[in-house]
């Protein structure tokens, strides 16, 4: 009776401790998905020093990228290669927050 009872026991005891172990699992796959950018965040850390907050100018003398007339894919190709002052972006940031920050410039007002 003794043994069966320690069986039964420890059969509780490993029930209780997965029932925890689930939910820090769970936590943890979804801390490996890749989370989504903040497409302003992204501006305010790499683009504002020079072109201002919402791309006004207001930085370092960057040029204006508020209403700017290249299309999404021309801004991303500058974000990758550089132009002038700008640095390349290519070996900072991934290819999907390139492609994020360039759709937000051609997002952005021109007011």
């Amino acid at each position: 009776m003794f043994h069966r009872l320690s069986g039964l026991k420890f059969l509780a005891a490993t029930a209780l401790v997965a029932s925890f172990a689930v939910p820090v699992f769970a936590e943890e796959a979804q801390e490996a998905e890749p989370q989504q950018q903040d497409p302003k965040k992204l501006f305010a850390n790499s683009c504002s020093w020079c072109h201002g907050n919402f791309g006004m100018k207001a930085g370092k003398g960057g040029p204006k990228l508020a209403g700017i007339a290249k299309d999404e894919e021309a801004i991303y190709n500058t974000l990758i290669k550089g132009q002038g002052a700008m640095p390349s972006f290519k070996n900072t940031l991934k290819p999907e927050e390139i492609r994020l920050l360039a759709r937000y410039i051609k997002s952005l007002p021109n007011e």
